[in-house]
């Protein structure tokens, strides 16, 4: 299932017609004006549970890989309308204050030149450009995951003597192979083990399929419904 998030938020209508080359993909409204407005590249922020990395300069291309991925993507920026390069992505799944990561510019690797806050790798020599997190419980949205491992549990409430389970791009969106359990009248839970990377997921609740309530990263396929979203952070 491609999933890609809502493009159509009211409040940013006119911008995105008007400006449509920098309608940026993202569901927050404060995100979404933090990166159009940007006039000159700054520090690492979060803004709405995402961390933001701009970079300005002479560039035909800009991109980020992140420690937390095992520097296997290379995540590309985007430009303003000021001539910024942008980039927002999910804080990672997990309870992790620090972010270590290296940029792409024309093809060369390098430390984040608008970030003082560098790393020297013991064992390669490399520069890496460090990002703090802020501090956040380890209950994250409707998923816990409690080890750090990638165990997730799936936490939903609803009417007792239900049978609610999850389908998501983990199991196919087969809505049969995962049910939660009742733990308490109303109280349902589910845990499963998932692979590092972006997960996409819906609840099947008296045979409707619905986002979780808990989670804010909401996302829409392609045949417009609502689906939730969690990233899990490979070990260190």
């Amino acid at each position: 299932m491609r999933v890609r998030t809502a493009a159509a938020l009211a409040c940013l209508a006119c911008a995105v017609a008007v400006r449509g080359a920098f309608a940026f993909d993202v569901t927050s409204v404060p995100l979404h004006l933090y990166l159009s407005g940007l006039k000159e590249a700054r520090p690492p922020v979060v803004v709405d549970d995402y961390l933001v990395l701009s970079a300005r300069g002479a560039y035909r291309y800009v991109g980020a890989a992140f420690s937390y991925e095992g520097w296997r993507s290379v995540h590309s920026f985007e430009v303003n309308r000021y001539g910024v390069f942008v980039l927002a992505v999910p804080i990672p799944y997990g309870d992790a204050t620090t972010v270590r990561y290296r940029l792409v510019l024309d093809g060369l690797w390098a430390a984040d030149p608008s970030n003082p806050a560098t790393e020297r790798d013991g064992e390669t020599g490399a520069v890496m450009s460090l990002a703090a997190l802020p501090e956040r419980p380890r209950t994250v949205l409707g998923v816990w995951d409690p080890a750090g491992d990638g165990e997730a549990t799936f936490h939903f409430e609803g009417e007792p003597g239900q049978r609610i389970t999850v389908a998501g791009s983990f199991n196919g969106w087969d809505p049969f192979i995962h049910e939660l359990e009742e733990l308490s009248p109303g109280r349902y839970e589910l845990r499963l083990r998932l692979p590092p990377g972006e997960h996409y997921y819906v609840f099947v609740y008296r045979g409707e399929r619905i986002a979780d309530p808990l989670n804010r990263r909401l996302l829409y396929g392609k045949d417009g419904r609502p689906v939730s979203a969690i990233t899990i952070a490979a070990a260190d």
